[in-house]
Order: structure tokens, then sequence, then C-alpha cells
């Protein structure tokens, strides 16, 4: 196998990258410098239809085969929410139809979409630009780092609409008394609140959300993509598992990592810059 070439530091983004052609009705994504955007745009509130999770996992797991992707951005088109969960109208429309192919388990696409951007094979950072609500609120926890703009909020409304769903994605963000609480009042947590309790990295004035998010993908993509994609594969396969057995799985993939030359060529270069202090 040949050893992967230790990638130059792209220079961070300070305006929206390039559009590509649209994937499909839905999201919108866009790419440069190994860094790629993916929005989800569906006004007014970017509720997400059937044919959207659809979308949102055949778009996250195609990042797999492409070895110029490093790292991934995902947020919400307009100010007034990142995602407010399930259009409640496709919902009905799809009721009201013929059974689903998928009779025994009608909500497995739900599944796919989140499980597809948990196991992306780099890092997805989430910038919430406003409300995240249900569903919105599961794409966030399932993202490796969410930076949060000063007005957003999240909630688990499904109490209100006769649905249930995402308690267990909140209990992630702010542990399980927290999320109790939104699970059974459907009210709406400040993003200063979520942060205070772990659940985003960062709150930022909403002016800065997009190059805040910019720039710390700036800086993942500047790192070896063989050694992101081992990390991203790791923490995602622990980060469930108790201790002993997560940190054996770490060393698993510290081996894996040490097969190649650019781990140890990093090796040496790091050992290099010591000495020479």
């Amino acid at each position: 196998m040949t050893a992967p070439t230790a990638p130059t530091a792209p220079t961070a983004p300070t305006a929206a990258v390039a559009p590509t052609a649209p994937t499909a009705p839905g999201l919108r994504v866009a790419e440069a410098d190994g860094i790629v955007e993916v929005t989800i745009d569906r006004p007014p509130v970017n509720a997400l239809a059937r044919s959207t999770y659809l979308e949102i996992a055949q778009v996250f797991s195609s990042f797999r085969d492409r070895e110029d992707v490093r790292v991934v951005i995902l947020t919400g088109a307009g100010e007034r929410a990142f995602c407010a969960g399930r259009d409640i109208k496709d919902l009905r429309v799809e009721r009201a139809g013929r059974p689903a192919v998928h009779v025994g388990d009608p909500m497995h696409l739900t599944r796919e979409a989140f499980w597809a951007v948990r196991h992306c094979a780099v890092p997805v950072i989430c910038a919430v630009n406003a409300a995240a609500i249900g569903a919105g609120l599961a794409l966030v926890a399932v993202s490796d780092i969410a930076i949060a703009s000063e007005r957003a909020t999240f909630a688990l409304a499904e109490i209100d609409v006769g649905v249930l769903g995402a308690a267990s994605f909140a209990q992630w963000m702010v542990g399980p008394g927290k999320a109790r609480r939104m699970f059974y009042t459907g009210e709406h947590v400040p993003a200063a609140e979520v942060h205070r309790l772990g659940g985003v990295d960062s709150v930022v004035p909403p002016a800065r959300l997009m190059d805040s998010a910019r720039d710390l993908a700036a800086k993942i993509a500047a790192k070896d993509p063989v050694a992101i994609r081992m990390a991203k594969a790791s923490i995602v396969r622990s980060d469930t598992m108790p201790l002993e057995q997560a940190y054996q799985t770490e060393q698993d993939y510290t081996r894996h990592l040490s097969a190649y030359g650019a781990s140890a060529a990093a090796i040496e270069r790091f050992a290099d810059s010591k000495a020479h202090r």
C-alpha cells in the first residue's frame, strides 16, 4: 500500500464555498479545499420530509468514497430554524397513502439518516443557526462538534404534535434530567444553557457562525487525512463502550494508523521540532 502524503494546510475560507449542483430538493451542497457544506433548505423552517431523510443518508454516506473530502459542515438555510424536525404535512400525506414497502419498520429511513451523519467517514461540524427541534436536535447530537448561534434554541416538541422521539439524543447533549424536562414539556432551551451543560462546543454571534465553523473546519482539514478518518472511526466505535473496551479500541486504531508511512513521518517531524527548541 502506498503511504499517503501529508496534506498542505488549506486556507480558511472567508466566504461561502462555491456551490455545486443540488443533489436533490431539500439539500444544498457546496465544497472547497476539502471542506463540504451541506445546507438543509426547505422553507420555511427546514422541516424534514421522508425524501429529505433519504437525501441526508445518501449524501453523508457518499463521503466514505471521496478521498478529497476532509470535513463536513452541516447547517440550515434562513433565520427561522436550523431544522424544525419532521415535516408534519409530509407525515400526514405519508400516513394517508398506501402502506410503505418497509411496513414492518416504517421509520427505518429516519435512523439511516441519523446514522449516516454519525458514521460519516470524516468529522461533521454542525453550525446551528436557529431552532433545532426534534429531528433537528438529533442531527446536532450525531454531529462531531456543534457551534451554535446566540439565537439558536433546542427543543423536543414531539409531545405537542402527537409523536415521540429524540429524547435519547438529548440525553447525550444535556444529561438525563434536563432531557426528560425537555421531553415532557416541549420547551425551548437557549443555546447558552445547552453550552453550559456541554451539548455544544461554543456559542457565537449569528454573523460569526459560519466563519467560526469554517475556521474550525480548516484546522481539521489541514490534518493528515488518514489519521482524521481513523480518529473519526475510533471515536464513533468507542464512545458508547465501557472505559476498558473503549481504550483498547483506540489502541487498535493507533496500531492500524502506525502502518501508514505518514504516521512515522509525523512522529519524526514532532521529534525534530522538540529537539530544536
